[in-house]
C-alpha cells in the first residue's frame, strides 16, 4: 500500500513538473512570437550541423506531420526556411535556415539553448548524467507497460 501511495504521489509530481516544462516552453515561445510547432523547427534546424529534411524533424519533434509541414511552410513563405531537394530523391528536401532564418534563430531559440546549457552546467555532470539515465530508465519501463495495456506500439 505504502509503496503504491509513493508511486501515485511520484506520478503526480512528474506530471506536474512535466507540464511546468511545457509551459516554460510556451512561454519562451510567446516571448518571441512563435507558435510552439515553428519555434521547435528553428530550435532543431538551428542546433543541427547540416540542415534536417521533414522525415527527420517528424522524428526528433513526435509532432504530428502535417503540423510539422504547416509550419515548415509558412516559415519557408516568410522567408526564414530553404528547402533543397536531395540528389536522387523525386520530392525529399533538406530544411535549411536562410540567413534571415539564422538571424531569427540567434534572437529566439539560441537564447533558450543557452539557457538550457547554463542549467546544465549549473546541475553538474554527475547529476545531469544521472537524470538523463533515470528519465530513460522510466521512459523505457512504461512504455513497456503501455504496450502491455495495449496503448503503444512504439519499438
Amino acid at each position: 500500500m505504502a509503496v503504491e501511495q509513493n508511486a501515485k504521489a511520484y506520478l503526480a509530481r512528474t506530471a506536474a513538473q512535466e507540464k511546468q516544462f511545457d509551459a516554460l516552453y510556451r512561454q519562451a515561445g510567446a516571448a518571441f512570437a512563435l507558435p510552439d510547432c515553428a519555434m521547435w523547427v528553428l530550435y532543431y534546424l538551428s542546433s543541427a550541423a547540416e540542415g534536417l529534411t521533414q522525415q527527420d524533424l517528424i522524428e526528433t519533434m513526435l509532432f504530428p506531420k502535417q503540423t510539422i509541414n504547416s509550419a515548415v511552410m509558412k516559415l519557408a513563405k516568410q522567408g526564414l526556411l530553404e528547402l533543397l531537394l536531395v540528389p536522387g530523391t523525386r520530392n525529399r528536401k533538406t530544411i535549411r535556415l536562410t540567413e534571415a532564418g539564422t538571424a531569427l534563430a540567434e534572437r529566439t531559440v539560441d537564447r533558450m539553448y543557452r539557457a538550457e546549457l547554463r542549467a546544465a552546467e549549473a546541475m553538474g555532470e554527475a547529476r545531469m548524467r544521472q537524470f538523463g539515465e533515470l528519465y530513460a530508465a522510466f521512459y523505457t519501463a512504461l512504455r513497456d507497460e503501455f504496450r502491455k495495456e495495449g496503448l503503444s506500439d512504439e519499438a
